[in-house]
């Protein structure tokens, strides 16, 4: 059967996230049209995409009658948001597209994005979440705080928002105190925003999964091994990565799956989950990204042949797609590398290998 060809709009355009996406999806054949669109008018010199074009801000009204617009003009089959406030636009209004969304229900990307609710969610169903409070004023402190009795450090940050919005560890109540007052005084964050919740010292996962109808098509984990700016932010820990790698992580995937199985019935979309390892280096879960590829590791998750932005747009555009080969993810080792101004780089595992052993030889 021959294939569709994809029109596809991409939000966001001139950032990083939409480049990654863009290059995914240049992967495909036949060759597609990308358009880009965005309301920053200079990010937008930035975009790679065929076509583009300025856009109202999406937290205005305008913004959805804009994208009609243009997907009429441009006969686009294929929408792809790159973060989660167009998400939620697009989930809000629906019911005004012609074209297959493959959101998942409204319900889940509005529970997804109160991290607060979404724990309390899954701790309710016995999927391994972090014991999380909220801050309801700042006189709460202190009960919160005896709640954890003498566990060391506690993660706080607040319960909406990306790329670890107000986030670092405390270890008292007037570290706590002192960084919520800050960010309510400078930057207007209400205290109730807040949330204290168990420290999770393992390692970092991100496990990315694409499902059609209730069928899961393909999940990936990846390990983020370093990030940007960790020595300028408190915490050491920044959602952006600069290095991660693909990895086998089983029970990282099982509690996904789990996750995103609780949360739909028939689960439809791309879902990213976000899981740290607890002390006894069980994996639970501190968010989910519901209707998005990670702005992050997407290169990551186009390596080799079951390329998961290839898949997402030729479901959304109708084609029949199959379940890939390695439904759980690939056991093979990809590293991704990126810096700022930088195009990701991908490389597998054998190629450091190798470069040892050269460097090796070179010394003797």
């Amino acid at each position: 059967m021959k294939k569709r060809v994809i029109r596809a709009l991409v939000t966001g355009a001139g950032t990083g996230s939409s480049a990654n996406l863009i290059r995914a999806l240049r992967a495909m054949s036949p060759k597609l049209h990308v358009v880009g669109v965005n309301h920053d008018r200079f990010f937008l010199r930035l975009s790679i995409a065929d076509a583009n074009y300025l856009t109202p801000d999406p937290d205005g009204g305008e913004f959805t009658d804009a994208l009609l617009e243009i997907i009429k003009r441009e006969r686009i089959n294929v929408v792809m948001a790159t973060n989660d406030n167009v998400v939620k636009v697009l989930s809000d209004h629906r019911r005004r597209y012609k074209v297959d969304l493959l959101l998942p229900r409204r319900e889940t990307i509005d529970l997804c994005q109160d991290k607060y609710a979404l724990t309390e969610f899954l701790r309710r169903r016995n999927i391994p979440a972090p014991r999380t409070f909220e801050i309801k004023s700042l006189r709460s402190l202190d009960g919160i705080f005896a709640r954890f009795s003498n566990e060391g450090l506690l993660w706080c940050r607040t319960r909406r928002g990306s790329r670890s919005l107000g986030a670092t560890p405390v270890a008292n109540i007037e570290q706590a105190r002192s960084w919520i007052t800050q960010w309510r005084d400078l930057r207007g964050v209400k205290v109730s925003d807040f949330t204290l919740a168990e420290y999770l010292p393992g390692r970092h996962f991100i496990v990315h999964s694409l499902w059609h109808k209730g069928t899961m098509l393909r999940t990936q984990a990846v390990e983020v091994l370093n990030y940007f700016a960790a020595g300028n932010n408190p915490s050491g820990i920044f959602s952006m990565c600069s290095l991660a790698k693909t990895v086998a992580a089983p029970e990282a995937v099982e509690v996904t799956l789990k996750a995103v199985e609780a949360l739909e019935k028939a689960p439809t979309g791309a879902f990213f989950v976000e899981l740290k390892e607890d002390a006894d280096g069980v994996p639970a879960i501190t968010e989910i990204n519901a209707g998005r590829f990670p702005s992050g590791v997407t290169a990551l998750l186009a390596v080799g042949r079951d390329n998961m932005v290839a898949s997402f747009a030729a479901a959304a555009a109708g084609e029949k797609v199959s379940v890939a080969a390695e439904p759980r993810g690939s056991a093979a080792e990809y590293y991704m590398v990126r810096d700022i101004d930088a195009v990701p780089a991908i490389f597998p595992a054998e190629e450091l290998l190798e470069q040892a052993g050269q460097a090796a030889r070179r010394r003797r």
